[in-house]
């Protein structure tokens, strides 16, 4: 490449990255109701009030998980914090492009798809995996110049990512050291040199975790079981209709096709045997990052998150092009940039309504709404500005520049304004809400007091519920209790928090009823406890044990007690298969009660096995208040409960499963 050339590519590589990561215009933005947005106030909540995450705070987000969501604490550190990790991924991707351009055949068409895959619309909605594909990129730099600056750059962007987001940051951690081995083992870097750079690693794992107050030994496993839970009890299907074939043709020949290509230019048609270890190291590395991509997409399957594999998936095939200069090579490459490229806006074209002006306007997954929002305002200069910044990856990051406090949208605050005489007794203690309505909370202004893992759904196991009961047992337990009844998923919500609930009935005492008036005349209810001074006992009357077939009818004993029952549910071969490769196969439970109804409802195999409260009715907030006013004793009971699977090969053939009675004294 010519001087003239060189400059000219990398001043073209500075420029695309000026024009797709423009600073949004938009003001501080506004919180709102709903599940999602109360774990990011949450985890914002929780770093201001310096909780100790891993043991006061967990979840899969660590403490710095608002560089993900936006929601930025309050202060300049974190400010500072924010705006030099996007310093380092903008310039971290300019370099990339640029070395991309350097090592191509074709400049002009290696910069054309430089910028079409590392810059997609909205491309750092999700830091954690642009960290990732950062890190492999720099892997690839350090195969292809051996200049130490890559390792140190990997070793920063892998110790940053531990604490952002803790299940993909242990795969990231994997890659390091695994990285660090082979190139020591190829002699790419003297022992020394491995050595040094893991501990200078490790030393800024265990600062920074002083730094952010994290423990990191309760971090690491209790994370390790979220990420085990997650799979089981967020697999889901949504908005799959109309996408169905973006999935089936584009997916599959996608990775048909790379691994096709794998096959021949990696194993059959290299004959050096240093070579082809390399091209293995490269073929690993890309073909896990492409997995990682794609169960963060499949575990919970929706047009978001098919279309956020979608953007990355070519960016991640694009990596190839740092360390194969051939023009064979660059080809398929291009071929498979271009599928994705086609997918990606196929998808994006179907959800702005097929319209030029939908497609423009607007941007996964919230086409409609983005379309909606840009045709009320396009007269107004204010609406272009609030576009542009949108649409640029640091607009997802705005706040983090503006000191925030708590603020909801008028319509949103309004629909969650509690009445004044109950703020007037709930202000005189700590307070926290189940399942997760934190805007109930925030609006209110009321002194929050969460427990461990501060979503319902994410206590998706008997350790994780464990640890909530210990937290409402202790001297720190919150003085009030807001509790919702809500659906979620199809699943019998109920069975969460089975060791939580019953802390709840030996510790708190239900106070009264909350009714907030909603849009179109609606009404939310809220059920408030108080903790009691006397702690009552939890009784065991009888326990037994036994196994059964795992998808007969369980004939529950008739008691007006409560019966705690914990299944010792097993997938087989196949499901622990499925599990891994795509969702694991789905179980639900047909629910017969004493009324003479019936019912079927998702369940989650990890919730059954760490205990539920399984002979109560409770499914809405007026069973809900029967259950916590009279311990279950008034409560529609559940007769009988029969597993049901759509894939009954998932699982082993017998359970073995325990019965507890229990009264609350």
């Amino acid at each position: 490449m010519t001087q003239y050339s060189k400059k000219t590519s990398v001043w073209a590589a500075w420029m695309w990255m000026f024009l797709m990561l423009l600073p949004s215009f938009q003001n501080v933005q506004e919180y709102t109701k709903g599940l999602d947005p109360s774990w990011c106030i949450a985890l914002k909540v929780a770093i201001e009030d310096k909780l100790l995450f891993g043991q006061d705070f967990l979840f899969t987000y660590g403490p710095l998980g608002f560089l993900n969501t936006g929601y930025a604490p309050k202060g300049f550190a974190y400010q500072l914090v924010a705006f030099l990790v996007h310093l380092l991924i903008q310039v971290g991707f300019v370099v990339l492009i640029i070395e991309i351009v350097k090592k191509s055949a074709s400049k002009v068409m290696a910069l054309f798809f430089a910028g079409l895959c590392f810059f997609p619309y909205r491309f750092v909605g999700d830091l954690s995996f642009s960290l990732l594909i950062l890190q492999v990129g720099f892997l690839f730099l350090f195969l292809q110049n051996k200049k130490i600056y890559s390792l140190g750059i990997v070793s920063i962007i892998t110790i940053i990512a531990f604490f952002i987001k803790l299940n993909l940051s242990l795969a990231m951690l994997v890659i390091w050291f695994g990285s660090l081995s082979f190139f020591g083992l190829r002699r790419y870097l003297l022992a020394k040199s491995v050595v040094t750079l893991a501990s200078i690693s490790i030393l800024l794992l265990l600062l920074l975790a002083y730094i952010l107050q994290t423990n990191l030994a309760i971090y690491v496993s209790s994370g390790v079981k979220l990420i085990d839970g997650y799979i089981d009890a967020q697999a889901v299907m949504n908005d799959i209709y109309g996408i169905r074939l973006v999935l089936a043709f584009g997916v599959v020949l996608t990775v048909i096709l790379f691994f096709l290509w794998i096959a021949w230019d990696y194993f059959l048609a290299q004959k050096n045997k240093n070579a082809k270890a390399n091209q293995l190291y490269v073929f690993c590395l890309v073909a896990l990052s492409l997995f990682l991509s794609y169960k963060q997409s499949f575990s919970s399957l929706s047009s978001t998150n098919l279309y956020g594999f979608l953007l990355f998936f070519p960016v991640i095939i694009s990596l190839i092009l740092l360390v194969e200069n051939t023009k064979k090579v660059q080809a398929k490459v291009i071929v498979l940039v271009l599928l994705g490229f086609l997918f990606r806006n196929g998808l994006h074209w179907y959800w702005s309504d097929g319209t030029l002006q939908g497609y423009a306007f607007s941007a996964l997954p919230t086409a409609k709404k983005d379309l909606d929002n840009w045709q009320n305002r396009k007269s107004n200069v204010e609406g272009i500005q609030t576009f542009i910044g949108s649409s640029s990856s640091i607009g997802f990051f705005t706040n983090a520049f503006n000191e925030q406090e708590v603020t909801y949208t008028k319509q949103d605050a309004l629909v969650r304004q509690f009445p004044d005489e109950v703020n007037a007794y709930l202000r005189k203690g700590t307070v926290d809400i189940l399942p997760w309505e934190i805007a109930y909370v925030m609006v209110n202004k009321l002194p929050y007091n969460p427990r461990p893992i501060v979503q319902t759904y994410q206590a998706y196991s008997g350790y994780l519920d464990s640890l909530n009961a210990q937290k409402y047992k202790s001297q720190t337990a919150p003085d009030y209790l807001l509790y919702q009844e809500l659906p979620y998923r199809e699943q019998f919500f109920f069975f969460y928090e089975g060791a939580t609930k019953r802390a709840i009935l030996t510790r708190f005492d239900v106070q009264n009823l909350i009714k907030v008036k909603q849009e179109e005349g609606n009404v939310d209810t809220l059920m408030v406890l108080k903790k009691s001074n006397r702690v009552k006992k939890e009784v065991i009357i009888s326990k037994s044990s036994k196994t059964i077939d795992t998808f007969s009818k369980l004939d529950l004993p008739p008691t007006q007690n409560i019966l705690l029952i914990k299944w010792h549910l097993k997938y087989s071969i196949l499901g622990q298969a499925s599990k891994i490769l795509f969702q694991p196969p789905y179980l639900f439970g047909v629910f017969e009660y004493t009324d003479g109804s019936s019912e079927k409802f998702r369940l989650v195999p990890n919730v059954l096995n760490g205990g539920v409260i399984a002979n109560k009715r409770v499914r809405n907030n007026a069973e809900a208040f029967t259950f916590f006013s009279t311990q279950g004793q008034k409560n529609v009971g559940i007769r009988s409960i029969k597993l049901v699977s759509p894939y009954p090969k998932g699982y082993e053939k017998a359970t073995s499963i325990e019965l507890t009675e229990i009264q609350i004294q």
